[in-house]
């Protein structure tokens, strides 16, 4: 599934994960993180790579969720 990724991108995509993980306090194994690591790796495939604009969008995208 995630042929696509070398092995940089997924230790960014592993930074990321782990960053939102503890900003949430959720355990990296958890279902939270698993829906986290699924936005996450959505945005990524829609061409965001830079960390600090997956992490912007990531809290972006939980706000929205939070909201409606």
């Amino acid at each position: 599934m995630l042929d696509f990724l070398d092995s940089e991108d997924m230790a960014t995509l592993r930074r990321v994960l782990d960053v939102r993980c503890k900003d949430l306090n959720i355990r990296p194994e958890s279902t939270d993180a698993e829906m986290v690591a699924s936005q996450l790796i959505e945005l990524f495939q829609n061409g965001v790579t830079d960390e600090a604009e997956l992490v912007t969008r990531l809290i972006a995208m939980e706000r929205v969720h939070r909201v409606t």
